[in-house]
């Protein structure tokens, strides 16, 4: 499935799509083949509880940025 690049990989690779388009399982993959970290970032903005979702306050946003 891989293949030798040609050239270095690039600081970051944005992947952009919608809701439940598979960004993080394509994120996961890429992590794990290049051996490269990724973030997702939904976790950036929202903190997962086990009640639900709840948006971050900017300041515990730019914390994790």
């Amino acid at each position: 499935m891989t293949r030798a690049l040609k050239r270095p990989l690039p600081d970051r690779i944005p992947i952009i799509g919608s809701v439940g388009s598979g960004k993080t399982t394509l994120a996961r993959m890429l992590s794990k083949i290049y051996t490269i970290p990724y973030y997702v970032l939904d976790n950036v903005v929202w903190n997962q509880t086990s009640s639900g979702d709840l948006r971050r306050s900017d300041e515990e946003r730019d914390h994790y940025l």
